[in-house]
Parts: structure tokens; sequence; C-alpha cells
């Protein structure tokens, strides 16, 4: 017994590349023992060809083995067995069949039993998946002595081929103990798959007591964020863990691997199902042109600089004043570029205050600049409430200077991103935007330049560095509370990929002096978010009614410049545009004089350091 555990512990511990060749050689034995079996049968003796047509036989193993390897069929035998792994060989030798009856055909030697290919296929089939079975355990067995013998016990959530393949994952590992399958597919509903029952969600409750699951696995790559939410909901109210399987296209070698379960993110369920990019509008700005992205290193752009660079810019200029985040993005984009191997994209990563026009202006007119997003900005609310002067001489005089530098540089298009911040202002932050709106409103209208400008406003994007869920998170991990400024304070949440994507597009339709507002969906409530927080944490909450609970929320109070619900259009005057997620908005804007009259005044308010500018930019923000 020792002598076989030895044996299995060495086979175990085999390079891939050894296991492969073992299973090859044994394979090929095995065929010819098939076609030799299928020639007996097929005459009811055993005998072995005639010299004439002995050739024609041998063909058979050489040529099952060689169709074998293009479906990776011994690479996943030398690490486990599954019934996708049946399937390949099923198809394998079908193909392989076919092979070798075509080459007797071309051969045209009389007397050949052509029924013989039907019978050898069913034992090919046969000798190859005993055998896979046979890989398995022999290569698994030292590894399984290391697993541990407490399994969780666990509820497959999908019962189609990502499901199966989790169940498969989970019996060769051991870690989890599949229980049952769950599915909204009421053609499975009530069947057994591989030994489970596939169980309705109005069965949960009757399931958790019957089975006891302590976590539940999502395998339905295909779910919706809105169904996804309704489900983990439903979940995470038994007090169940939930994790997900990665998306089908991450398999490696077509297996799930328990090591790639995630706990589901707040991120899974936030936002909605986005719409495709329209590759068109996405490619009339980007491919072939030299595109600057300014505060490239921040959450939105550097996702504009990721999203530009997949249509093929010639060139990306970054420009950014914070030397970490120019150099984050800048090591990204390359290690981006040099994965794909044939990109052409120069990045040109600037180090630069974007309130230094001349040096704008040298940049843009060095590189050629086809299109500015400029995405630069003080965006905390907090921080700019407590620095305005130096949030004012940002926001509004460094887009000045930024878009000046365009008009005189000829860029052919000017975008600028802003916030629903800047819809009535509250806080200073939205005050600027709103005022750096109406600069680039202003320039808009001006006839005596080349530039088109326009703007795109919407609200958070989910993960950025400003936004409440990165916080949460921490404030998880350091054992609570969470705080929420008040129990019906509102926000909107968007995917930084959508929102980035979304700008271009809009920059794509802009005809000039347009406010895009992107369409931010349902505004989600912030003390709910915090529950399902602590929740998908596989935490309570601890509250009136759960005393004992792990995490508290604590209500802190609406900061100075926080509003309770957030807008995204000043007016009424709101229009769709080709895009179902893109609207436009008409408002109130400035002529250039008085807009000049009113910026001097602000200017030499900041310049002398005093609070005068505060309430000149609140006057001139809140104009309708």
């Amino acid at each position: 017994m020792t002598a076989v555990r030895s044996l299995a512990s060495f086979l175990q511990n085999l390079p891939s590349q050894s296991k492969v060749a073992i299973i090859a050689v044994a394979d090929f034995l095995a065929l010819n023992l098939a076609v030799l079996a299928a020639y007996a049968l097929r005459l009811s003796a055993l005998e072995f060809p005639d010299a004439a047509r002995i050739h024609l036989y041998l063909f058979a193993p050489l040529i099952s083995v060689a169709s074998a390897f293009p479906f990776g069929i011994y690479w996943a035998a030398s690490r486990s067995y599954s019934s996708i792994l049946e399937q390949r060989i099923l198809l394998s030798q079908v193909i392989a069949a076919g092979i070798w009856i075509a080459l007797v055909f071309a051969q045209g030697t009389p007397g050949f039993a052509r029924s013989v290919v039907l019978i050898y296929l069913l034992l090919a089939v046969g000798a190859m998946i005993l055998l896979r079975k046979l890989a398995a355990l022999v290569f698994g067995a030292g590894a399984q002595q290391a697993r541990p013998r407490q399994m969780i016990p666990a509820l497959i959530y999908g019962a189609g081929q990502e499901g199966q393949l989790l169940l498969e994952a989970m019996r060769r590992n051991r870690v989890y103990r599949p229980v049952a399958f769950m599915d909204t597919d009421y053609t499975l509903v009530g069947r057994t798959i591989s030994g489970l029952k596939v169980y309705s969600p109005e069965e949960l409750v009757a399931v958790m007591e019957v089975k006891q699951p302590r976590e539940v696995i999502v395998a339905r790559s295909d779910l919706g964020r809105s169904s996804r939410r309704l489900l983990v909901d439903h979940l995470l109210a038994q007090g169940l863990v939930v994790k997900m399987v990665p998306p089908p296209n991450e398999f490696v070698d077509g297996q799930v691997k328990l090591t790639e379960l995630r706990p589901i993110k707040v991120e899974d369920l936030l936002g909605r199902d986005p719409v495709p990019p329209d590759r068109v509008l996405m490619e009339k700005v980007i491919k072939n042109q030299v595109v600057m992205v300014t505060g490239a290193g921040g959450s939105i752009g550097s996702e504009l600089v990721r999203q530009a660079f997949a249509y093929q810019p010639r060139k990306l200029i970054l420009v950014e004043s914070s030397e970490f985040a120019l150099f984050e993005i800048h090591r990204s984009i390359e290690g981006q570029a040099a994965a794909l191997k044939a990109a052409t994209c120069q990045f040109v990563p600037c180090l630069l205050d974007i309130r230094d026009k001349e040096a704008m202006s040298v940049l843009m007119r060095e590189h050629g600049v086809d299109i500015v997003f400029h995405a630069a900005a003080y965006k905390h609310v907090r921080m700019v409430q407590e620095n305005a002067a130096a949030g004012i001489d940002n926001n509004i005089f460094g887009t000045r200077s930024v878009a000046e530098a365009a008009m005189e540089n000829k860029v052919r298009r000017f975008v600028m991103i802003s916030t629903d911040k800047a819809v009535r202002p509250t806080s200073i932050m939205g005050a600027t935007k709103r005022v750096a709106e109406m600069v680039i409103q202003a320039l808009a209208a001006e006839k005596n330049h080349e530039t088109l400008f326009a703007m795109v406003r919407f609200g958070n994007v989910l993960g950025s560095t400003g936004s409440v869920v990165p916080l949460f998170r921490e404030q998880i991990a350091n054992g609570g509370p969470l705080t929420v400024t008040h129990p019906d304070v509102t926000r909107y949440f968007m995917l930084i990929p959508e929102a980035a994507q979304l700008v271009i597009q809009a920059a794509a339709m802009a005809e000039g002096g347009e406010v895009f507002v992107l369409d931010m969906g349902e505004p989600v409530k912030i003390m709910k978010l915090a529950e399902s927080m602590i929740e998908l944490a596989g935490l309570t909450v601890k509250n009136d009614s759960n005393p004992d609970g792990d995490i508290e929320i604590r209500i802190s109070g609406l900061k100075d410049g926080e509003k309770l619900y957030e807008e995204l259009n000043i007016g009424t005057d709101i229009s769709p545009t080709s895009h179902p997620r893109i609207k436009q908005s008409r408002e109130f804007m400035l002529p250039m004089r008085e807009l000049h009259r009113k910026l001097d005044r602000i200017e030499n308010g900041v310049d002398n350091r005093n609070t005068s500018p505060v309430s000149d930019i609140f006057e001139m923000a809140r104009a309708t």
C-alpha cells in the first residue's frame, strides 16, 4: 500500500509534459487493441487483417491521437476529469473516424470492412474515457491527501454549463460540498443533473432547512445587474455568503478554478447593464488622432486613456500634475500596449499644471493635438470647501487656460468633463465646475476660432477616489462603524468604463456648445448601499433590532456644501440624442464680455487670497 501511495505521489508531481506523454502513449496502445477488437467483432473471429490492408487499420490509432491534441484533451486529462472532456473526446474521435474512412476511400482498397470504423469509434471513445478516469484517479491521488476534510456546503446558482463546470471543480478539489443546483430556467427545475437536484429560487427557504448551505456560488454570467441585485438581496436575507464564478472567457482550459471564485462586490450590483459602445462614434474622434487627456492619472482620466487606446490613436498625451499618478497610468498603459505587441500608439507623459497656459500651448503645438479630454479638476467636495482659492484657481482658471490654448492651436475638439454637483451648486467645488462650464459655453459661442467645444456632465463613478464605496470598504475592513451623512441621502452611480465610453461617444456627436448629460439610471440610497456592503462582506448590521450585529452604521450629518439629492439638469429643456444614454441640455450662459468682467473680479480676489470670490462664483453658478 505504501508503494502504491509513493507511486501515486511520484506521478502527481511529474511535469505536465510528462503526464501528457504517458496518457498519449497509453491511448496509442489502447487504440491499437481497439482496432483489433473492432476487426474481430466485425468478423466474429480473432484474427489480424491481411498484409495488403493492415496499414489501413494501423492508421486509426495515429489519427485518433493526432485528432485529440487540438481539443486540449491531453492537457486537460493531465489535470482532472470532467464531462466537458467527454464531449471533446467524442468530437475528436468522430473527426478521426471521418479522416480514417476518407483515407480508406482514397486508397480504394477492396475488401476493407467499413463497418469496422463505427465499431472502432465506439471502442476508442470508451477506452479514452476510461483511461482519463484512471489518470484523474492516479495523478490526483497525491493531491487528495492534502485536501481539507471539512468541506463547505454550497448551493450552485445556475444549472447550465457554467454550473456543471463548477460542480466538477468542487468534486475535484473537495473544498466545497455541493448540495443542490438552483435556477430560474424552469426546463431544468425538478431535474437531477450529475447527481444534484435543481430547485427554483422560490424553494430557497425549504432548501436552506434541508440542505443547510453556507455559501451560494453564482454561475450565471448571463444575469443582468438588476436581476443579480434582486438575487443577491434574496440570498443575503437568508444569511448566506455569496460568491461568483468568473465569466466563461476567463476559464483556463475550459475549466472553473475554485481559486478564481470571488465574493460579490457592490460594483456587480450597482449601475446598469452597459450599452455596447458605438464603434463608429468611438473611432471618429480617436482612430489615428493625437489625443490629449488632462488629469490622466485620475479615475476618469485614466479610464479615458485606456478606452482611447483601444481605438488606435496615433499618439496619447497624458497630462497630470501628480508625479505618482502620472507614473502609474503611464506604466499601466505601456504594459497594456506591450501585451498587445502590435500596438503602434506613442505615449507622451507630461508632468504639467493645467494653469500654465504657455506650457499647455507649447505641448499642443508640438504634438499637433486633435482632441482634448479635459478631466483635470479638484473634485473632493470637502477639500475644495476648505481650500476655496486653490479650487477656484484650478477648476475655473485652469480650465480656461487649457481651453484657450486649444483654441489658439486650432485643436479640433475640446471636451470638458463636468459633474452633477454643478447643478444648483451648494458646494464651492460644484460652483467652480458650473462656472467652468460657462467658460466653455462662452468660448463655443465665439465664431473666431476652429475648435469645437462641448461638455459632458454625469454623477459619481464607482471605484473613483472620491466615491463612498472605497470609504465603506475601508471602514468595514477596520471593523466599522460606517458613516452615512443622512438617512435619506441619495447619489447616482455609474461604472467608470461606461462613463468613459459615453464621454468619447458624446465628443463624436458634438457640434459645438452642447452640455451633454449622461443617463445615470436610478439614484441609490446611501443607507441601503452601506447595509448591502456589510452583508456582502458576510457580516450583519448592528442596530436596534439586531444589537448583536457586527458593524454599526452611524449618521454623521451633512457636511458643509453637501446635498441630500443630486441633480443632473439645471432646466427642463432636455432633448434626446442618437444615443440612448446621452441627452442634451440647453442652459443659461453668459456672453463672453460679461463673463470676462466677472472672471477678472474673481481672479483678482483669488490673487489677493480674500474670501470675496466665493460669493461671486456662487452668484454666477446659480444664475439661470
